[in-house]
C-alpha cells in the first residue's frame, strides 16, 4: 500500500531519482561530441553517435512490459529496478574508465550503448513511480522538481566533468562519475514509501502484456503522439547542434563545460521553477503555446552569432545560452506535465513510456538534421531553417490540442476525476 506522504517527500524522492539520469545524459550528449571533435571527427560523423544514445530511449517501450511485470513486492513495483540498474549502470561506467580515446572506438560505442539501454529501463520505473507518487496539482511542480535536478545532474555529468577532463584525465573522469552515480542512489535505497499492492500486482500481471496495444487503442492517441513528436523536434534541431558548434567557435573544453555543463542547466532549473508557477496558472494548452513559441527566440540568437561572428567571444555566446536553455525549462515542464495528464493510472510507467520514444524519435530525427544542414550550409542556416519550423510545430501543437480536447476520454483530469481503470 502506499503510505501518508507530504509533498516535500514525494518532491525529494523525485528530485533523487531524476538528478541521477542527469549525469550520463550529461556527460554522452555534450561532453562526448566536445571530445570527439577535437580529436578530428566530423559533423557527419558525430552526427551518426547520436544513435547510440538515442535508438535505446526509442525503444525502452519494448521493455516497459518487464518493468511492470517483474518486481519485488517488497521492494515496491518501480524501486525494484530503479536501484540494481543504478548499480549497474555505475558499474559500466567504470569498464570504460579503462577505454583510452583513439583507442578502438567500437568497445567506447557498446559501453555507450549499454548505458542507454539499462538508464531507458530505469526511465521506465522513475516515470512510472513519479506519476504513482505525484497528485494532478502536484504534477507542475514535480515536473519542475524533476526537469531541475535532472539538469543538476546534467551540470555534473555536462559540465564538472567537462572541466576536469583536462585536469585528472578521461579514465579518473570515469571513475569519478561512477562514484557519483553510486552516492545518489542512497536516498532512494533509503526511501521505503511506496509498496506494490498484492492485487494490484496481479491486475497488472494479468494484462500487462497487452499495454502497449490497449494504449495505442485509445481515442485520438495519433493525435496526442503528433503533439509529442512536434513539441520535442524542435529541441533536437536547436540545442543536440550546440557543443560541436561552440567548438569550432574556438572555445576549449573548460569554457564549453561551463556554457553548456553549468550555466545553460542551471538556466534550465530557473526556468523549471518559473514554469511550475506558471502552469496551473496558465493552463495546460496556453503553457505548450506560449512556452513553445517562445523558442523563436532561442534560434533568432544563434541565428544572430552565427551570422554576425566567425567565432563569438564567451561574453557575447553566454547570454544568448541562458536565455536558450531558461525557455528550454519552461518547454519541457510544460510538456511532461501533459503527459503524465494522458498517461493512464493504472499503467502509467508504459503509457508514458509510449510517449516519450515518440519524444526521442522526433529529438533524434531532429537533432540528425541539423547536424546535416550545418555541414552543408552553416551553422547560421540551421538557425534560420528553425525559426518558421518552430513556428509550425507550435501551430500544428494548438490545432491537434483543440480536437484532443473535444474528446471525454482526455478531458481535464483532477484529483477525484482520473482514467483509472479505463
Amino acid at each position: 500500500m502506499k503510505e501518508p506522504k507530504s509533498t516535500l517527500t514525494t518532491l525529494g524522492v523525485i528530485g533523487a531519482l531524476y538528478f541521477s539520469q542527469g549525469i550520463p545524459n550529461g556527460f554522452f550528449r555534450h561532453t562526448v561530441p566536445v571530445i570527439f571533435r577535437e580529436n578530428g571527427l566530423s559533423l557527419e560523423q558525430i552526427a551518426l553517435f547520436y544513435p547510440v544514445l538515442f535508438i535505446p530511449w526509442m525503444l525502452k517501450f519494448l521493455w516497459a512490459p518487464l518493468v511492470e511485470r517483474f518486481h519485488s513486492i517488497n521492494q515496491g513495483k518501480y524501486r525494484s529496478w530503479i536501484i540494481p540498474l543504478q548499480l549497474i549502470i555505475a558499474g559500466v561506467m567504470c569498464s570504460l574508465a579503462f577505454w583510452e580515446i583513439g583507442g578502438p572506438i567500437g568497445f567506447f560505442i557498446i559501453g555507450v550503448f549499454l548505458i542507454n539501454i539499462f538508464s531507458s529501463m530505469q526511465d521506465v520505473s522513475i516515470d512510472g513511480h513519479s506519476i504513482k507518487l505525484l497528485k494532478f496539482s502536484e504534477r507542475g511542480w514535480g515536473n519542475s522538481v524533476q526537469v531541475g535536478t535532472f539538469w543538476f545532474g546534467y551540470i555534473i555529468g555536462g559540465g564538472l566533468m567537462l572541466i576536469l577532463f583536462s585536469i585528472i584525465g578521461w579514465n579518473n573522469v570515469f571513475f569519478l562519475m561512477a562514484f557519483v552515480y553510486v552516492i545518489s542512489v542512497i536516498p532512494i535505497f533509503l526511501n521505503k514509501t511506496h509498496r506494490t499492492n498484492q492485487n494490484e500486482t496481479n491486475n497488472i500481471s494479468k494484462k500487462n502484456w497487452s499495454s502497449i496495444i490497449s494504449f495505442l487503442k485509445q481515442p485520438q492517441i495519433a493525435l496526442i503522439l503528433f503533439i509529442v513528436s512536434a513539441y520535442r523536434i524542435i529541441e533536437g534541431f536547436i540545442r543536440s547542434i550546440l557543443p560541436a558548434m561552440l567548438k569550432d567557435w574556438g572555445m576549449d573544453f573548460s569554457q564549453i563545460g561551463l556554457a553548456l555543463g553549468i550555466i545553460a542547466p542551471t538556466s534550465v532549473l530557473l526556468g523549471a521553477i518559473v514554469a511550475g508557477y506558471f502552469i496551473n496558472r496558465l493552463g495546460r494548452i496556453s503553457s505548450l503555446l506560449i512556452f513553445g513559441l517562445l523558442q523563436i527566440i532561442s534560434a533568432l540568437g544563434y541565428m544572430l552569432l552565427s551570422i554576425y561572428s566567425d567565432q563569438p567571444t564567451m561574453i557575447a555566446i553566454i547570454p544568448f545560452i541562458m536565455v536558450d536553455h531558461f525557455i528550454s525549462g519552461l518547454v519541457t515542464v510544460a510538456l511532461f506535465s501533459s503527459m503524465m495528464d494522458w498517461s493512464r493510472k493504472n499503467q502509467p510507467g508504459s503509457d508514458y513510456t509510449c510517449m516519450d520514444c515518440m519524444g526521442v524519435f522526433a529529438m533524434m530525427f531532429g537533432a540528425g538534421i541539423s547536424y546535416y544542414i550545418a555541414a552543408k550550409w552553416g551553422y547560421s542556416t540551421c538557425f534560420i531553417i528553425a525559426l518558421p519550423l518552430t513556428v509550425l510545430s507550435i501551430f500544428i501543437v494548438w490545432k491537434l490540442y483543440s480536437k484532443v480536447k473535444k474528446n471525454r476520454y482526455w478531458k481535464p483530469l483532477n484529483e477525484k476525476s482520473t482514467l483509472e481503470g479505463i
